[in-house]
């Protein structure tokens, strides 16, 4: 899974299972796509604000269920051999080097670039991830309480949408539209993702070559990135509302 980071031995060598941030740009994506949803509309600020955005995406962050997501992804590790074997391929050499290419890329960069000037730290969402998950948990052997779940594990397309299925759907909606209605920071911030100049970033990256050979590297290996975001944003399309 993308959020695991541990470090896990192969052969003689110790490799720290970096990973990729991808969790904040799945959140960030599905931002704009509940605007496109809802058809709602963004009260224009015309000054730019407190720079209390991250305040704003803790709030949200606070919403998940990080125990329950532990337990449900420990178990997968030790009862479905397609998860153990994508996060066993995590420590690995050649997971570390895709990585670390994408990051590289000229089109990541100006993404992340756009972000961090619209008050969106990836970094910062993440570390925040980090701190709330303990991953080395998952490689634990599982307590009674782990075993007694008693799931059907369906690989990592299965565990993600396992793990959407535990996020509070309605609370996270309902905290989406307060924040456009209370918030100046999270508003001028979503004005910006629904902005033609966002919308010319995104495309940019979604045409690099490079990326998609890089995504398609990971996806052998269980690794569906483009196919999770489409999970998630489906999920949060057949909302209550």
């Amino acid at each position: 899974m993308v959020c695991v980071a541990s470090e896990r031995t192969i052969g003689r060598t110790v490799v720290p299972a970096s990973t990729v941030p991808v969790w904040p740009l799945i959140a960030l994506m599905v931002m704009a796509e509940l605007g496109q949803i809802f058809g709602y509309h963004i009260r224009h600020i015309e000054e730019e604000p407190s720079h209390q955005l991250q305040q704003d995406l803790m709030d949200f962050i606070d919403l998940v269920p990080f125990e329950d997501v532990q337990r449900l992804m420990q178990y997968y590790y030790h009862y479905d051999v397609e998860v153990e074997s994508a996060f066993d391929y995590v420590s690995t050499e050649d997971y570390t080097q895709i990585r670390l290419d994408i990051v590289n890329l000229g089109e990541v960069r100006s993404f992340r670039r756009y972000l961090d000037s619209i008050g969106f730290s990836v970094e910062k969402v993440w570390t925040e991830l980090n701190k709330r998950f303990d991953a080395d948990d998952i490689f634990a052997e599982p307590d009674e309480s782990v075993r007694m779940l008693n799931l059907t594990t369906r690989g990592l397309n299965g565990l993600v949408d396992d793990i959407l299925a535990l996020l509070p759907q309605d609370e996270i909606i309902l905290l989406f539209f307060d924040k456009l209605e209370t918030s100046n920071d999270f508003s001028f911030f979503f004005e910006q993702i629904g902005s033609g100049e966002f919308e010319n970033v995104l495309n940019t990256l979604q045409s690099s070559q490079q990326l998609r050979i890089l995504l398609w590297r990971l996806q052998r290996h269980g690794f569906d990135i483009p196919g999770w975001i489409q999970l998630v944003q489906k999920y949060f399309s057949f909302s209550s509302f």
